[in-house]
């Protein structure tokens, strides 16, 4: 769910036609959730570049699977269902969408996750095609050290 989302871009409060688009676009996902397929990363790309920014050591993730796979599978296995997001800020500028949002969830151990993120993300025919992502790595580190990875189902 979506909240409290101001709009803008660099100039003032007035867009072009597909900066709103744009906006839209990326409010509308952030409104289906945050973690899995269906949700926010639905409007990746299959090719999208998303750079995890730190000071030491950036993670790029080169493919919409590759991203799924190795960033978002280790988190959302540590949670009690989707991150809701709260957009706080969208920001547009031509191709690009900033997004600063608050994510909650609760992790598997019932203890509230809370995380502060800003997504700088280049847009693509409608598609994130690049992002680099700002957030709290102390509290993502929190999470992947306390909670232990949920079990895959058991097939009958």
């Amino acid at each position: 769910m979506t909240t409290g989302c101001a709009t803008g871009n660099a100039e003032g409060p007035v867009r072009s036609a597909q900066e709103q688009r744009n906006a839209d676009v990326v409010h509308d996902a952030f409104a289906r959730g945050v973690g899995d397929e269906h949700g926010f990363y639905a409007i990746l790309a299959d090719d999208v570049q998303w750079t995890v920014a730190r000071a030491a050591d950036p993670t790029t993730y080169t493919s919409r699977s590759q991203f799924l796979r190795e960033a978002v599978a280790p988190i959302v296995s540590r949670l009690e269902g989707q991150i809701r997001a709260e957009v706080r800020e969208l920001i547009t500028e031509g191709d690009v969408v900033v997004a600063r949002w608050r994510g909650t969830a609760t992790a598997r151990d019932g203890v509230p996750y809370v995380n502060d993120y800003a997504w700088v993300m280049t847009m693509r025919d409608e598609q994130v095609a690049r992002v680099t992502a700002y957030l709290d790595l102390v509290a993502l580190d929190e999470l992947m050290t306390r909670v232990s990875v949920a079990a895959p189902a058991a097939h009958a």
